[in-house]
């Protein structure tokens, strides 16, 4: 019913285009935390020059879960 080589081929194109699909959404998903991280951290500086220093602690106390989440 199916030819075995072409059964094969599906097999590895579907196995590689799953492989780049994954190192691409590792590497986006990288990035999407290290900018959201970056504007928490601005976000805290904006609050922090306005006086507003519970909203800025409150930040910064989400920036250090994020961190330690990481490690």
């Amino acid at each position: 019913m199916f030819k075995q080589a072409n059964f094969e081929d599906e097999i590895y194109r579907s196995m590689e285009s799953s492989l780049v699909k994954n190192q691409t959404e590792d590497k986006h998903s990288f990035d999407k935390l290290a900018k959201a991280t970056d504007l928490l951290n601005t976000a805290a500086a904006i609050f922090e020059s306005a006086q507003m220093f519970s909203e800025a602690e409150a930040i910064t106390e989400i920036l250090r879960t994020l961190i330690e989440g990481v490690k």
